[in-house]
């Protein structure tokens, strides 16, 4: 059921994924028509978003309304981004699960740790805080709810998908048009948001945030005490240089900004001084991790690369009753020491790995202001 629901999700994604860049001959709008059809160009369908998020924020306080209408621009461009990666992500998937079969005469699932270990000796100094979060999430008891919640609100938001996507052909009036194309974008939102609510179940999902944020608060708590001397050094010296700045640059900022925006001054100062101060901290600490992950990447990958060999009778060598793995090991973990200090990851590399950097960033933040 698991792998037919992933299937059937797969699909309707693809589905509208096609109905989106369908062209059409384009269709005479009526009076009441805000949204261009499906024959519109990339413009014209980054005009109907931006509209569509200045009505979604007529809802929000009306101090914060105009920074909605600023920043929705930028947040269209990235939702095109985001949308024409997803063929991307299906694809890598799709290749990835096809070379972990013809992967399985190998057993991968025995070298994978090996695998790990290796890249640990070379790039673990780059995920210190990604490393720790796996180690918790894995060793405090949480990763079965959560994958059980996860799954969970992945499979709401598949029934939420594929009933917009259905939603999206209803033309009540058989005119030809579907009817959200005929509709303002404030009454396109509403009408989303109750297909939602009327789709959704609601004890399932709350019940699953529920489990994901009560694991997510372990990690991060897990986390504060693994990092505790780095969250203890950024906090003393982002308030050591915190007033120091906050004197010398107020003055400068008052006089370049609008009035109406002095108000965010003082708390951009203090943030940005924070921010500043912890990622100084979580440098002094990336060395620190550099060293330990290392020395234990080395480990695994010896000592694993050795049980796969013994257990697949590849090599007569039994590395729970010799030292000899242990030492190799700390050979590695030294050559891996020198590589991250001196050279560091390459650029080519460094751009495969930018959702492991993202997400090493976000747990970064996590732990600053949690």
């Amino acid at each position: 059921k698991f792998q037919f629901d992933r299937l059937l999700a797969k699909e309707q994604l693809k589905l509208i994924l096609i109905n989106m860049s369908t062209e059409e001959e384009p269709v005479q709008k009526s009076e009441l028509r805000q949204r261009p059809g499906k024959g519109e160009n990339k413009e014209e369908k980054d005009e109907r978003r931006v509209e569509f998020i200045k009505a979604a924020g007529t809802s929000a306080p009306e101090a914060v309304r105009p920074y909605i209408n600023k920043v929705a621009p930028a947040v269209v461009a990235a939702w095109g981004f985001g949308e024409s990666m997803v063929p991307v992500a299906i694809q890598v998937k799709d290749k990835g699960e096809e070379l972990w079969v013809l992967a399985q005469p190998y057993h991968p699932q025995d070298i994978f740790p090996a695998l790990i270990g290796l890249a640990m000796v070379f790039f673990g100094g780059d995920f210190p805080v990604l490393i720790a979060a796996v180690t918790a999430f894995k060793e405090t008891g949480v990763q079965q709810s959560m994958q059980r919640s996860f799954m969970e609100i992945y499979n709401e938001f598949n029934d939420v998908l594929a009933q917009s996507a259905k939603d999206d052909t209803v033309d009540d009036d058989g005119d030809g048009i579907p009817d959200v194309e005929q509709i303002p974008a404030a009454q396109v939102l509403q009408r989303k948001m109750m297909l939602a609510v009327k789709t959704v179940n609601p004890d399932k999902l709350a019940d699953a945030i529920t489990s994901v944020s009560a694991g997510a608060l372990t990690i991060i708590a897990s986390l504060k005490l693994t990092f505790a001397r780095a969250l203890s050094l950024g906090a003393s010296l982002g308030a050591t240089i915190n007033k120091p700045v906050k004197r010398n640059l107020t003055p400068i900022l008052e006089a370049s900004i609008d009035k109406q925006y002095h108000r965010w001054i003082e708390p951009g100062i203090n943030y940005t001084c924070k921010m500043l101060a912890m990622s100084f901290a979580f440098w002094l600490q990336r060395i620190i991790s550099a060293i330990h992950s290392a020395i234990k990447g080395g480990q695994m990958f010896t000592t694993n690369t050795c049980r796969y060999l013994n257990k697949y009778k590849m090599i007569d060598f039994d590395p729970d009753q010799s030292n000899l793995d242990e030492q190799v090991g700390y050979a590695i973990g030294i050559i891996g020491i020198y590589y991250q200090m001196f050279y560091g990851t390459p650029i080519i590399l460094s751009l495969v790995l930018m959702p492991l950097t993202l997400c090493e960033w976000a747990l970064k933040f996590a732990l600053s202001f949690a």
